[in-house]
């Protein structure tokens, strides 16, 4: 039982290796020029060992993917279970800068940016599913917390803001300026922030990253 719970283990830890791999190398070159034989060789696994885990290079990408979704998962689940922050829309905010940073660290993370951002199988409604619905319970919460303005929707707001950070990350990589997406996200919530808080909430918040 052990040791079929240590070769379960081996085999999990192989996946994993296959899907950080996968994200160097299409966050490196993208989804389309990425080859799996470049991916393989990255993630130090043969042929038969990358199949034994992924029928194709779309299965893979789709494994990328999952990990922004539980990202987006995560602040969902948030919104429902734990207490209430002081206020919603820094608690937006300071979601941001934690993906943005999580994007910075982790190469799988960037990738399933660039999967989302470029023409290709993963440019659909459904990859941007996470990010919409996280975005609108946070902005949902904070209308009825009284945060928001009244012409806001959050539907519609969510839209807006998933967009305009996707903008930001597109321009970034088109410029390779990563190093300074921290502040280009503050100046892109500078420039939104007024238009979706009230003014006595607008002037308790803090744009900047939370250990800024």
């Amino acid at each position: 039982m052990q040791e079929r719970g240590e070769r379960a283990e081996r085999r999990e830890q192989t996946a994993q290796r296959i899907i950080e791999a996968a994200g160097v190398v299409i966050d490196r070159r993208g989804y389309t020029a990425a080859s799996i034989p470049e991916i393989q060789d990255v993630a130090g696994v043969s042929r038969g060992g990358f199949y034994h885990h992924f029928a194709s290079k779309q299965e893979l990408g789709d494994a990328v993917l999952a990990r922004q979704a539980a990202f987006f998962e995560q602040v969902s689940q948030r919104v429902g279970t734990e207490p209430a922050p002081a206020l919603w829309l820094q608690a937006l905010v300071d979601v941001s800068h934690r993906y943005t940073a999580s994007i910075l660290s982790d190469p799988v993370l960037r990738s399933a940016v660039r999967l989302s951002i470029e023409p290709g199988p993963y440019q659909t409604a459904e990859s941007y599913a996470g990010p919409l619905g996280a975005v609108a319970a946070v902005l949902t919460s904070a209308r009825d917390a009284g945060e928001l303005q009244d012409h806001v929707t959050p539907e519609e707001a969510s839209r807006t803001l998933v967009g305009c950070y996707s903008g930001v990350q597109l321009l970034a990589l088109a410029l390779a300026e990563r190093e300074t997406l921290h502040q280009q996200v503050t100046c892109m919530w500078t420039l939104l922030m007024p238009g979706l808080a009230r003014p006595t909430v607008l002037s308790r918040l803090r744009l900047d990253p939370p250990d800024s």
